[in-house]
């Protein structure tokens, strides 16, 4: 287990390093000059000198690069050309709030799925299955944003459940966070759930036949039971595959969810900057989403060594190989 942990840190490490190479490449080679970018076509050249050299794009890419990076370890981003905020401390200031978001939509998603999935597989010859069928192909057919304005005008507008968007903060009210992000983390999930519960579904189907089942079932154990007991971990390595993913998925979503629901997170801050054109804030935005992508892929690693032991005895076969 710690090899495979070792060897998941460094590929963070290094997947990390290149993605934070390519955001940076691809903003120059694909955009051109950034100070052009910030200011506009129609910007004085006396103008577009004072922003290179404040923002420091006159040094060369390997310097720009460099000094960007160690700015990130550092927590020094500088500040923003149109807004002036510390670059660092607004993304680390809505990181919670798109941590929560995201986290919080695959947990409910994951759980929903695989009891669904599982209620499924062991019904695939009635109706009960194919009512779950049912259900999850209109729920892949919801478009996000619509599913969002569906719930606040039932949730929020009719019945007065919820809040229709807004935000409080964890350290203000623990329970205000969590009634402002249920409606977007329900409308993040219907989507996520029904494409989830389709692979849990397949997936405790193809387990069914297999050996180790009706050698618990010899042993007294009812079919259903011995699905769920014996299967189910099986299932989860599948959904946790889907979900790692989906996941770049779902974060493309929170930036439409974010701004439906007045939610100031980093989603809400990459479409305002965008507006802004401030390039170099857009720069360290997607370098963090794409982290966070790497974070959970590393999660997902370790979590694949726990519920399957033969992922850690290839790991260390090949290192001692």
């Amino acid at each position: 287990m710690f090899r495979l942990f070792l060897r998941s840190v460094v590929t963070l490490i290094g997947s990390a390093l290149i993605g934070s190479l390519v955001v940076f490449l691809l903003l120059r080679l694909l955009s051109g000059d950034v100070a052009t970018i910030i200011l506009g076509k129609g910007a004085t050249p006396e103008a577009l000198a004072v922003l290179r050299d404040e923002l420091g794009l006159n040094r060369s890419w390997p310097q720009q690069y460099f000094d960007w990076l160690f700015g990130l370890v550092r927590g020094d981003l500088g500040k923003s050309y149109a807004a002036q905020y510390d670059i660092f401390h607004e993304i680390w200031s809505r990181l919670g709030l798109t941590f929560s978001l995201s986290v919080g939509t695959l947990l409910l998603s994951a759980i929903v799925a695989l009891a669904a999935g599982i209620y499924s597989a062991l019904h695939v010859r009635d109706w009960r299955g194919g009512l779950i069928d049912v259900i999850a192909q209109l729920g892949l057919a919801i478009p996000t944003f619509w599913a969002a304005l569906l719930l606040i005008g039932l949730v929020s507008v009719r019945l007065g459940w919820l809040p229709a968007g807004g935000y409080v903060p964890w350290s203000e009210d623990p329970v205000g966070a969590i009634r402002s992000l249920i409606l977007p983390i329900l409308a993040l999930s219907i989507p996520m759930i029904s494409l989830l519960a389709r692979y849990v579904r397949s997936s405790m189907l193809e387990v069914t036949n297999e050996d180790y089942i009706r050698t618990a079932m010899a042993k007294g154990y009812t079919r259903p039971r011995a699905v769920v007991v014996h299967g189910t971990r099986n299932a989860s390595i599948q959904l946790l595959t889907v979900a790692t993913l989906q996941f770049g998925t779902l974060i493309a979503g929170t930036v439409v969810i974010e701004n439906i629901f007045a939610l100031p997170g980093l989603g809400k801050m990459l479409i305002e900057a965008v507006g802004n054109r401030e390039a170099v804030v857009v720069q360290s935005l997607v370098f963090v989403v794409m982290l966070m992508i790497l974070v959970l892929n590393f999660i997902m690693d370790i979590s694949y060594g726990l519920l399957d032991p033969r992922i850690r005895h290839s790991s260390a076969g090949g290192a001692h190989g």
